[in-house]
This record gives C-alpha cells, structure tokens and sequence, in this order.
C-alpha cells in the first residue's frame, strides 16, 4: 500500500491526468504530449522515479473517486438519507437518475478515469520496466500486479454502478456481467504476476484475490469466486489512505457542519424514525450514528449522523448502548478497498445455504458475524439463512461501497428486489423512484463519435 512520500510523489502525474478527457485520449503518450510536454518529457519516461509516479497515479486516481463513488451508491440505495439542497441530487436519493444531469456524468467519469489510467499505466509499465537500469521483469513485478488490481477494479466498479457502458471511444455498450468478465482478466492477471513476484507482493496478491471473488459474483461464476476468496486470510485488509492527502477525505463535509447532508437510511437506523434518543438500540458496533436526528442542509430531511463503521480506519467498536463513544469522520480517515472479512462473504454468498469454506459452515460464519455485531446465535437453513447473510453483509460493509452493487445482483439473480420503494421518509419529495443503475450520462454520446443512441 502507499506510503506517505510515495503519495506526494504522485502530485504531478496526478494533475497531468484531471485534464483527461474521457474520450478521445488512448494512451499515456497522447496525454503526456497534450498536457504537459515541458514537465514529463518522453526521455524522461525511461526514470525509475517516474515508474513510482505512474504506479502512485493509479493509486491517486482511485482514492480520489472512491468516497464520491460511497456516497452516490450509499444515497442511491437504503443506506443513507441525503438532506441536500440541490434537486438533482435529492433526486437521486429517490432513485431518480437521468442521463442528463450531473449525478450520471459524475458517476461514468470517475468510475471510467479509474478504469482507463489503470489499464494505461498497466501497459506502460510492461514497456518501461526491462529497459531500466537493472531491468525488471514486468511478469514477477509487484508494481505490474498492484496496477492490474486496481484496473480490475475499475472494470469492477463501473459494471457495479452502471446500466452499461463504452469503452476508450467504442461503438459497444457491455453489460455488467460483461465489464464483470473484464475485470477477472485483470484481476487473474495481477494474481499471477503477484504470486511470480513471491513474498512482497503478498498483500497485492490477496487484494486481487478478493476482488476477483467480488467480479465473480458479478459475472455469475460462483465458482470463481469461491475458488479465489478461500485463500484470503481473515487478517488481510487494504487501505484506501487518505493521510496527509492533497485532497481530503469526502464523506467528512457531508456529515458535519452547515452542510451537513448525510444521515443514517431507516433499513440501518437503530431505532424508529423520527424518534429522539435512541441511546439504548444502539447496540451493533458496525452502525453508530447520532441518537438524534436534526435537520439536514436542505432544513426539510431529519438526519440521524452516522459515526465511523466498520470499513473506516476509525472505527473503535464501541457501542452507545453500553456508554461508549464510537468516532465521527475526520479528514485522515481510510477506507478499507478489500479484506478477509469480505472475500469470506463472497464466498458464502456463493456457497449457498449448505456451504463449507474457510470459516466453517455458511451457518457458523453468519453466527460468527452476528456474534461481532452482539446478536444472538440463529439456528437457520435454506433462504432463511441466506437472508440473514445478506442482513449480516449489509452490516458488515455500510458505508463501503458495495450496497449498489449488492442490491443490484440480488435483484438480477431473483433473490428479491430490496432497494426503498414508497413514499422517501421526506414526504414533501413524494414517491421513490424505479432506478437500479446509473445510465451512460450524455456527455459520453456527445462526445463519443463512434456511440449511437
């Protein structure tokens, strides 16, 4: 994972890169010569420092989408309230998305930035490493590995978020079971490189593991996932850092403050809405939020904050009902990408009722999960107990990313449909909408030649 110095290396590809435009831009080349010839010059390509730069830009360019990518999948689905005073992002919180405004611009550009510098630095990489001075093979390279990860989960996520999607100006929009597919292919790739590179890309290598078990589940091949979630240790977490980072830690203005925007949706609230003082419900460690609500930027949506859960760096464990003091969000806060705890749910959810794995029984894994979470012991078979792995999952990773993706498999697969329907607990915006997806916003079809409506 990335350390400090290495991040503020990464500022100067990093500002080559936010000019990038998402269409017409094919290679590192392109970029370099269009944006800024002066400060990274083609001979210069041949510096071990610059491969540090490139690896680091791949790395910048997730941290700097993934808390935008955690709130607009978190206010998309049941997890979190939005109190904002913008229409087109109360909206969404309705499960309203149109192709034309700027949540699905939004949500295309930085899932697809992701994707592509990923796959391009990749490639670079390959080039550049046997021609330094010792060369370096680029197939036991744990650069090469940890690159190919993250590209994977630029496939990953962009098939998680979007209805469909282009692809480097193509005429072709994949399914995400399709973009699923691309992903195992990065992420087989970097498993193979990892596990050439030997014991210093052990980390990377369970990275890829995990996140070719989520691709899995995506592009329905349970047992792909399962094959690469077993060998996950329990232990294994990677950090998305936010330490002394040139841009903070997004979720952090939208909890607090006068713009306090984000509150804790029913289906997670420990409690009835709208009561007051909801001290002694407070008992799972994995979901804190305030006992009182009050009232978001938009003075209209009654907002219960959430304290830091369980894929933060600044979770504690601590629990209200028993008078702890679990943390709120701060500007250092990181952001777990991929853990054990995770791979062990993929592989469950893949299992099925009647699985074994790593952590016993899928029975005694979801026992093991509610028993973190301070619930009693189930005694459960069947949709029963898958049910309650989903309910256990949802607990497990709130506010990390993954509630989209989850609600729309489930969905996909005739598991049932979960995300909020009715009237949204603000009542003066009326109904919910039927939205599952982001659609491909139209700024890709303006500015894509080769894509028709």
């Amino acid at each position: 994972m990335m350390t400090t110095p290495a991040f503020r290396r990464c500022a100067t590809a990093l500002a080559a890169f936010a000019s990038l435009a998402l269409v017409g831009c094919d290679t590192i080349d392109e970029l370099l010569e269009a944006n800024n010839p002066a400060q990274i010059r083609e001979d210069q390509l041949d510096d071990e420092t610059l491969v540090g730069v490139l690896v680091n830009s791949v790395i910048g360019s997730l941290s700097g989408m993934y808390t935008g990518y955690i709130i607009r999948s978190s206010v998309f689905t049941d997890e979190m309230l939005y109190g904002i005073n913008d229409e087109q992002s109360a909206r969404l919180n309705q499960r309203i998305v149109r192709f034309d405004e700027g949540s699905a611009a939004g949500a295309f550009s930085a899932v697809s930035r992701l994707r592509f510098i990923g796959d391009s630095v990749t490639g670079r990489l390959k080039n550049l490493l046997p021609r330094l001075n010792p060369p370096a093979d680029p197939t036991k390279d744990r650069r090469v590995a940890l690159t190919l990860a993250y590209a994977g989960y630029g496939y990953l996520l962009t098939g998680e978020q979007e209805c469909e999607a282009s692809i480097n100006v193509g005429d072709k929009l994949y399914t995400p079971k399709e973009l699923g597919e691309m992903a195992i292919g990065r992420f087989e790739e970097a498993i193979t490189v990892a596990s050439a590179a030997g014991p210093s890309a052990a980390d990377v290598l369970n990275l890829a593991r995990t996140g070719l078990a989520r691709a899995g589940l995506l592009a329905g091949q349970p047992a792909k996932a399962m094959a690469a979630a077993a060998n996950v240790p329990a232990n294994f977490v990677w950090w998305v850092e936010y330490k002394d980072q040139i841009s903070n830690m997004g979720l952090v203005g939208n909890v607090t403050g006068a713009n306090h925007n984000l509150g804790v949706g029913i289906k997670f609230l420990n409690g009835t809405y709208p009561n007051q003082n909801l001290v002694s419900t407070q008992t799972d460690p994995r979901i804190q939020h305030n006992p009182n609500w009050r009232l978001g930027h938009n003075q209209l949506t009654r907002l219960y904050t959430p304290y830091q859960s369980l894929p933060y760096s600044g979770y504690n464990g601590q629990t209200q009902s028993n008078g702890g003091k679990p943390i709120l969000y701060a500007n250092d806060t990181d952001i777990k990408l991929a853990s054990g705890v995770e791979a062990w749910h993929h592989y469950y959810e893949a299992a099925g009722p009647n699985g074994t794995g790593p952590a016993g029984t899928t029975l005694q894994f979801v026992n093991s999960r509610r028993a973190f979470g301070n619930q009693s012991q189930v005694n459960l078979s069947g949709a029963e107990l898958m049910a309650e792995l989903r309910e256990q999952r949802g607990k497990d990773f709130f506010l990390g990313g993954f509630r989209l993706g989850d609600l729309r498999r489930w969905k996909a697969n005739g598991v049932g449909d979960f995300f909020p329907t009715g009237i949204h607990p603000n009542t003066q915006w009326g109904p919910y909408g039927d939205a599952t997806c982001f659609p491909v916003p139209d700024d890709e079809y303006e500015g894509n030649p080769n894509l028709r409506r």
